[in-house]
């Protein structure tokens, strides 16, 4: 009997040994973070971008970037700034032909993906303009609201509101501000060549919109997207 226990002793030791072991030489799983494309056409802030013109209202471009480190697939986001609708598409390679609207203004970016990783990296956003045949002055891009936030709970019943404003040919005249209780709103809260403004007394637990009009020197005038906001 005691020969019994000696022995099941023993391989109760190696067992715990081997498995001991197993647990050490356990590899753990690498993580693959696919590096940010660099963009490269259309270029940032670009004008003159043609393409091939496919109708009277659309053209084709050929979207290029370079490869990110790891990367083996790519998403481009490509946003209509006037209207401010997002598309995905898919690429698998480092270039893909896109049809843009002609006189329209765009933002693009590029997000990397590695095959067996849930990891991704974006790269910055870059802006710009799809020309038309004979087009010799550029409408503003939108406003980008930056105060206050899109679903944002105010603080109290009084804010600073704010924005970013660019233009291809940098010939911004003023901004018109609209503020109120409708979608889109049609309450003026002012003109202003600035990028910020007071919004006055609003009141007490109420949803508002808010939404920018940039006017340029030529005439033409570019919406925002609309901002909801309520205060406490």
């Amino acid at each position: 009997m005691k020969k019994v226990k000696i022995i099941f002793s023993i391989f109760s030791i190696v067992s715990l040994l081997s498995c001991s072991n197993s647990d050490d030489n356990a590899e753990t799983p690498q993580v693959v973070t696919p590096g940010e494309a660099l963009l490269l056409a259309p270029a940032k802030d670009d004008t003159c971008i043609m393409g091939t013109i496919v109708n009277a209202t659309e053209s084709e471009f050929e979207f290029a970037w370079n490869a990110g480190q790891n990367a083996t697939g790519y998403t481009i986001n490509l946003t209509d700034l006037k209207s401010g609708n997002t598309t995905t598409i898919t690429a698998t390679e480092t270039k893909r032909i896109v049809r843009l609207l002609q006189n329209n203004p765009y933002s693009w970016s590029v997000t990397s993906r590695a095959s067996g990783s849930e990891e991704t990296s974006t790269s910055p956003v870059w802006k710009f303009y799809n020309v038309g045949q004979g087009i010799a002055n550029y409408a503003p891009y939108p406003a980008a609201i930056t105060s206050p936030q899109n679903l944002e709970t105010l603080t109290g019943l009084t804010t600073t509101i704010e924005w970013v404003g660019s233009d291809a040919d940098n010939d911004i005249a003023s901004y018109d501000v609209f503020l109120g209780t409708t979608n889109p709103p049609t309450d003026t809260l002012g003109n202003t060549t600035n990028m910020s403004i007071a919004s006055g007394n609003l009141s007490l637990g109420t949803t508002y919109y808010l939404q920018v009009v940039t006017n340029d020197t030529f005439g033409n005038k570019t919406k925002s997207v609309v901002t909801k906001f309520t205060t406490p």
